[in-house]
């Protein structure tokens, strides 16, 4: 089988030739290590803008960063292709560079009110979430003025031609999905508005969180419909939903304020005859059902450090969700030998794979995972995960 029908076979909950192998990124660093580093950095190129345009660099950045994200990830794929992954994700993330009186770092805002600082990441930029701003009712009337009707198109625009280009580069070697990292719903809401904020509305005005719940889904909505009008068939909803020891809220609040988001979301990419999977780290068991009623078709992280039992989940959900993950980021991928990393996708293949509707997966990605360790994590799908399934 080629990529995409491999992928597609799993999301299906059937039996591929093969267990597919997946990562939702590969970090810069990493790329440069298997492609080669450019030859000017990320910080390279923000040196020079500030001695040829002292007073404007920051506009100048802003006016680079769509054709910086469009390179980041064409070659995260080409990298996550050259180590024979069958599948990588892809998205947009609207930034722009600002200037706080006072703070010199290299900041930059979204348009969910988030503040982030681009750290270094051995010359790249690593985008790093810092604090919220959308903090009263009248922030989020101006979020939602850059997010609703006509100025929806101003993003649907950058979608196209970033996807286009990445997708018509690397199709013919690897399957190209789309991903809202950094930008799915409930983050961009939690995080936009602060934690602090956001919790004091989740008990003082409920319908306000619903609210922006389904504000921000809509906005997400209009941007997979321009995704999938240039090719995208699934995508991945970053929700980052639980802590290690169990949800960030009670299933109940979950239901009542965030599925009505979710439903908005997976509905546009079904009508269309697409795929959604949701990333959530964290100890996600107890969300298992919730899952399934927002109307996804997968599951990826499962991480194993949070107390994920792959067995429990493959029983409850297996046959409806497709299974993808459960590859340790903490020791496994970092600091683990060949042999360690072989038997976690051992049991990653021998507990969730019979049957069809999984897929190895890192539980998420990090500049520390180690590039060896995650030829490692393909090599042994490869050799253990023919289907059928035969791992002792």
């Amino acid at each position: 089988m080629e990529c995409r029908e491999r992928v597609m076979a799993a999301l299906n909950l059937q039996e591929p030739d093969r267990v597919p192998c997946h990562t939702i990124l590969i970090d810069a660093n990493n790329v440069d290590k298997i492609l080669g580093k450019p030859a000017i950095s990320d910080f390279d190129t923000v040196d020079q803008l500030k001695r040829d345009n002292p007073e404007g660099w920051r506009e100048e950045l802003s006016s680079l960063i769509d054709a910086v994200e469009t390179s980041v990830f064409s070659r995260c794929v080409e990298a996550a292709a050259a180590i024979g992954l069958d599948v990588m994700q892809v998205g947009i993330i609207p930034l722009k560079v600002v200037d706080i009186p006072g703070d010199d770092r290299l900041l930059m805002d979204d348009i969910f009110g988030r503040i982030w600082e681009l750290r270094d990441n051995e010359g790249n930029f690593n985008p790093y979430y810092l604090y919220g701003t959308m903090n009263s009712p009248e922030k989020w009337e101006e979020t939602k003025a850059n997010i609703e009707g006509p100025a929806t198109e101003k993003y649907t625009k950058i979608i196209k031609k970033f996807y286009r280009r990445i997708n018509k580069k690397h199709k013919d070697k690897i399957f190209v999905i789309v991903t809202n990292d950094l930008a799915g719903v409930f983050e961009s809401a939690s995080q936009g508005m602060g934690m602090s904020y956001y919790s004091r509305m989740l008990h003082k005005n409920p319908k306000f969180i619903k609210e922006v719940h389904e504000v921000i889904a809509t906005f997400t909505a209009e941007c997979y419909k321009a995704y999938m009008e240039v090719g995208a068939e699934v995508f991945v909803e970053s929700g980052d939903l639980a802590y290690h020891t169990g949800p960030m809220m009670s299933p109940k609040k979950f239901r009542e304020l965030l599925l009505p988001a979710y439903r908005i979301i997976t509905e546009t990419v079904h009508e269309k005859g697409q795929k959604i999977v949701l990333h959530t780290d964290g100890q996600v068991t107890p969300l298992l059902d919730f899952v399934v009623d927002c109307g996804f078709d997968g599951l990826q992280s499962l991480e194993p450090t949070a107390g994920v039992d792959l067995a429990l989940v493959k029983k409850k959900v297996g046959d409806k969700l497709c299974l993808m993950g459960n590859i340790d980021v903490a020791h496994d991928l970092v600091y683990g030998t060949k042999e360690e990393v072989y038997n976690a996708v051992k049991y990653a293949i021998k507990t969730g794979g019979p049957g069809g509707g999984f897929m190895v997966s890192a539980a998420n990605m990090h500049p520390a995972v180690k590039v060896d360790n995650l030829k490692w994590m393909v090599e042994a799908t490869k050799k253990f995960g023919a289907y059928p399934i035969n791992v002792d």
